[in-house]
């Protein structure tokens, strides 16, 4: 994980100028790189964005229905083909590294719903295989999911738990579609500081 940002920084780059590919302001809700990063054999897919000018934007990561485990079923279905579960979204400060890992709201993404079990079933078949400038990102992403799968797993389960407690709280309003409740779980993190815990890193 770290390796690879290293890299990234060496050669003068961050994962937000690549995935920019020399945009130098991003218009809000604007997916880079266009048509984002998709895997059509792993059906893992990602793409970065800022909601207001001058935020340092964050990176949502999904995996589509063909590239799920067996078995796997969403809680709430979508009418899309090969439809979306999302994973989470990673954050990211002026550096363009990790600074959170962050889980939205089903009307965020408009994706299928599925519950904490399923997410995590789903955590270790998130690949992506890109070309060019997006190739390093998807293997940093990569290795940032899978250094960080068991606070990811905690994330998706404190969503779940949050969104429950909405529903209590909000009686006869669908939390899922409620616009109230964007940001359902969210997690600090310091990638250099983290390795340097002792955990091994990806």
């Amino acid at each position: 994980m770290l390796a690879l940002w290293r890299a990234m920084a060496d050669s003068g780059a961050s994962p937000v100028s690549l995935l920019l590919g020399g945009v130098s302001q991003p218009s809000p809700h604007r997916h880079f790189p266009v048509g984002d990063v998709y895997d059509f054999t792993s059906h893992a897919q990602f793409y970065y964005h800022v909601h207001r000018d001058g935020e340092c934007g964050h990176i949502h990561l999904f995996q589509r229905s063909r590239g799920m485990p067996p078995g796997v079923v969403p809680l709430l279905p979508s009418r899309e083909v090969n439809a979306p579960c999302h994973l989470m979204a990673v954050g990211l400060g002026p550096s363009g590294d990790a600074t959170e890992l962050f889980t939205t709201n089903r009307w965020v993404t408009g994706e299928a719903w599925y519950d904490a079990h399923a997410v995590k079933a789903m955590l270790p078949l998130f690949k992506v295989a890109a070309r060019g400038d997006c190739q390093p990102v998807a293997a940093w992403l990569e290795a940032l999911v899978s250094f960080y799968a068991p606070s990811i797993a905690r994330l998706a389960e404190e969503r779940d738990a949050t969104v429950a407690a909405w529903r209590q709280s909000h009686p006869g309003i669908d939390p899922l579609d409620d616009s109230r409740l964007e940001i359902t779980s969210r997690l600090s993190i310091d990638p250099r500081g983290d390795v340097l815990k002792g955990e091994v890193e990806a």
